[in-house]
């Protein structure tokens, strides 16, 4: 039997494809519009660092970037809960956790978008502390509202932690270059050293310093919300981990949004680093 010409067992096979195609479509919405965005992943990723002193060897840090926090939503409940399973020794925040991010719906004020991340931060418990960085999307208002709910704001400053008998720098990148141009400030070269930077980019110049810098952890791109066969091309550090000279930096996928409400094949990220004696690994 023919219909318009064509025989019926190819309009059956051709059907059957279109629906096998809407389907996957389907799918791939529902992935990228509502698992991926609100449900966090956990990204573990482990960090070798030549000469860590052995008592930091195993050492958690939960590495949150690019929260883009409106509202303190099931997505923040959810990741809240996910660090509290995680019990991080250490955690580091990069930046961009406030400002409307132009997806959810509703007018919120950039206090208001403060007081919500500030409830976010409040969640967040680590027994070494929490430590963070400004983004390019935080008003100063942001470094109080955070140490109000007991978060450490490093900008342009270096911290000493002291961890299970050994010393470990917490830093931000203007006080390394600082550390780095100044005859009677040099950092200890024993002592390992993390970085916060909202931009990866940053490990260019940091892997360059006299200063030693073991591992730069950043954010920004988001990993671009979508990643393959749609990957951005036109970053060179846009997710995951990276090698530069002697330095490592990793780049957090983000936990919020921006622009777009969407994320495919790039979920939201909770990393966690644990630090681990031996030669730096190849990336």
């Amino acid at each position: 039997m023919r219909i318009w010409g064509v025989s019926k067992g190819f309009l059956k096979r051709v059907l059957l494809g279109l629906s096998v195609v809407a389907a996957i479509a389907g799918v791939c919405c529902l992935d990228a519009y509502y698992i991926e965005p609100n449900y966090p992943r956990v990204i573990r990723q482990d960090i070798h660092i030549e000469g860590l002193p052995k008592s930091l060897d195993g050492l958690k840090i939960v590495h949150l970037s690019d929260l883009h926090i409106v509202k303190f939503g099931k997505r923040e409940a959810r990741a809240v809960r996910l660090v509290q399973r995680i019990k991080p020794d250490l955690i580091c925040l990069t930046g961009d956790y406030v400002e409307d991010d132009g997806i959810t719906s509703g007018d919120y004020t950039t206090s208001e978008c403060i007081e919500q991340a500030a409830r976010f931060v409040s969640c967040l418990h680590a027994e070494y502390g929490v430590y963070a960085v400004s983004g390019n999307w935080d008003p100063p208002e942001v470094a109080s509202a955070f140490e109000r709910c007991g978060a450490k704001m490093i900008d342009r400053t270096l911290v000493t932690l002291k961890i299970r008998k050994a010393r470990l720098n917490l830093a931000a990148t203007e006080a390394i270059e600082a550390a780095a141009e100044s005859e009677s400030n040099q950092l200890d070269p024993r002592t390992p050293t993390i970085v916060l930077d909202h931009f990866p980019e940053a490990v260019n110049d940091l892997a360059k310093t006299k200063s030693r810098v073991d591992l730069v952890l950043a954010g920004h791109w988001h990993g671009g919300q979508v990643g393959w066969p749609f990957k951005m091309t036109d970053v060179k550090y846009l997710a995951g981990l990276y090698k530069v000279g002697r330095t490592q930096v990793y780049v957090s996928r983000g936990l919020g949004m921006h622009t777009y409400a969407v994320r495919f094949n790039c979920p939201a990220e909770i990393t966690l680093i644990v630090l681990r004696r031996g030669d730096v690994k190849s990336s």
